[in-house]
């Protein structure tokens, strides 16, 4: 059996990602040497719109930790250390890079079930992360 030693799960906050969450919990379940890391990629749109509102930058980083406390408590709640990464790009982009830098074993992602038409229009970042991937990439819908 593939025993991972490192995962980076890509997080928007999202349902769909605690529950990406709650696998990776099952991935690295018995393991005591592991990695697991915590993307979330704030988009330029997003971080555009901000600075356009005048958002103050420290209740900005406050909301997006707080996106990301269903994930952490999922992961705290099975004794399971992890690390947080708050980056700002193209979000595909950078959980790509951000997996090449710190050359984990497998990305895991959730998917919210776009429809084929809906990801043709929309894109998705789960369909880039596949297509363009260098590692396996665990899809959790």
């Amino acid at each position: 059996m593939l025993r991972l030693k490192s995962i980076l799960l890509a997080s928007d906050g999202s349902p769909h990602a605690s529950k990406a969450a709650e696998h990776v919990v099952t991935l690295l379940k018995g393991g005591t040497e592991y990695k697991l890391m915590i993307v979330h990629v704030i988009d330029h749109e997003a971080s555009k719109r901000d600075a356009w509102l005048c958002m103050n930058p420290g209740a900005r980083q406050r909301e997006r930790e707080e996106k990301l406390k269903p994930v952490c408590n999922i992961f705290e709640k099975a004794e399971l250390a992890y690390s947080v990464n708050l980056t700002k790009g193209d979000p595909a982009e950078e959980i790509m890079l951000c997996s090449q830098k710190e050359n984990v074993d497998m990305i895991v992602i959730g998917s919210r079930g776009l429809n084929a038409i809906q990801e043709l229009m929309l894109g998705s970042v789960c369909h880039k992360v596949v297509q363009k991937a260098d590692r396996p990439v665990l899809v959790v819908r």
